[in-house]
């Protein structure tokens, strides 16, 4: 008895549209990865566990950390959105409705999560 096996694993074929809607979908999550990194670079463990490395990366890295603060928020805020959107009327470039419902549950969580740690902790003037 033979059975018909494949030779070659299908592999869905990722597009330019679909890695943009997830970008625009994921981008509260990387306003979360900055914030989150400006955290912990600010935390005093860091700082003795490393020593005057610690101080020297700190001088490197806060201005590092404020531009990508504001270029993920302002992509996160002014360009995510309409460029989803777009991705999403276009006929051309739409998937299926599943995944679009996927990429706004996961937008909505991570404005739901940046809503909770970021601006209910008032976490912004403590790291300032």
């Amino acid at each position: 008895m033979s059975m018909n096996r494949p030779t070659a694993v299908d592999v869905p074929r990722l597009s330019a549209p679909l890695v943009l809607a997830w970008l625009c979908a994921l981008s509260p999550f990387g306003v979360l990865f900055v914030v989150g990194t400006a955290w912990l670079e600010q935390q005093p463990a860091w700082r003795t566990a490393f020593g005057s490395f610690a101080g020297q990366y700190h001088t490197v890295m806060l201005p590092v950390l404020n531009v990508g603060w504001s270029l993920s928020m302002m992509f996160a805020v002014y360009v995510a959105g309409p460029l989803w959107m777009l991705l999403v009327c276009r006929r051309r470039w739409r998937h299926s409705w599943k995944m679009h419902a996927m990429q706004l549950i996961t937008c909505a969580a991570g404005w739901v999560l940046i809503w909770l740690l970021i601006i209910q902790t008032d976490l912004l003037t403590k790291l300032g």
